[in-house]
């Protein structure tokens, strides 16, 4: 009978183990896959870390329903955490400040000269001139 007793808490401690392994590669993941983006030079929103750090903390409540254990509440609450700030980030630290420069709706175009794509030059008389045209404004941040 001992033989049966030790395997049952054999088993019965390995329960959720991969849940908990897999919560936690999986909310972490999206730092190494942050830094090869950088690396790569895209310096986009990286809207895949929050998503990733969520299907961690699922992945880590699957872990604890099936065993409590302080390691696995102790690994929610960081994987969770974590999760926070990265949609913290993601949502309110990534945006661009709002445009402060000389061109205002409702007024009138400041003076300014540039180069049309084909090498010829471009004011803003062209702009009151009534033909039809776009001017674009690129707010990129590099």
């Amino acid at each position: 009978m001992t033989d049966v007793s030790t395997t049952t808490t054999a088993i019965d401690r390995s329960r959720g183990r991969g849940l908990l392994w897999a919560g936690i590669v999986v909310g972490l993941l999206g730092i190494p896959l942050y830094v090869v983006q950088f690396q790569m030079g895209m310096f986009t929103v990286p809207w895949y870390q929050p998503a990733l750090a969520a299907l961690g903390v699922l992945l880590l409540l699957g872990a604890v329903a099936r065993r409590r254990s302080i390691t696995r509440l102790i690994a929610l609450v960081l994987v969770a955490a974590f999760a926070g700030l990265d949609s913290y980030f993601v949502v309110s630290m990534s945006k661009l400040p709002s445009y402060e420069g000389p061109a205002r709706v409702g007024q009138k175009m400041p003076a300014f000269r540039t180069v049309k794509a084909d090498g010829t030059p471009f004011t803003e008389k062209e702009l009151q001139s009534g033909k039809f045209n776009v001017l674009v404004f690129n707010r990129g941040r590099w």
